[in-house]
């Protein structure tokens, strides 16, 4: 879905990062990429999250993309709450699939 709305090929990977990052949105020429830190990642749900906060960066820059390839900067606190946000948004929306009783758990987790 994020590679129709941007038009670009979306790859995830896993890789050693600087110690606290936890995951990066890196933009290419014609790929975008999210690593996820393979060391920081500690369980599958909190591998899961970090793909979700990279995504909505992906998402949130649709309409005013990077200038140039590269690692993308994390913004501002403000940027990093909306997109911490929506990312929880999604992984709650993710939870819904399971039924009443998954979403209700994935928002006592979430908020």
């Amino acid at each position: 879905m994020v590679e129709r709305l941007t038009r670009r090929t979306l790859k995830i990977v896993e890789a050693d990062l600087a110690p606290g990052l936890s995951g990066i949105w890196m933009r290419l020429e014609r790929n975008d990429y999210i690593v996820v830190n393979n060391v920081h990642a500690i369980t599958e749900l909190h591998r899961r999250h970090i793909i979700a906060h990279e995504l909505m960066h992906v998402v949130s820059a649709f309409e005013d993309p990077p200038r140039s390839p590269g690692i993308t900067s994390c913004g501002d606190a403000a940027t990093e709450q909306r997109v911490e946000a929506l990312a929880c948004e999604l992984m709650i929306g993710l939870a819904s699939v399971g039924g009443v009783g998954a979403r209700l758990t994935a928002m006592e987790m979430y908020r």
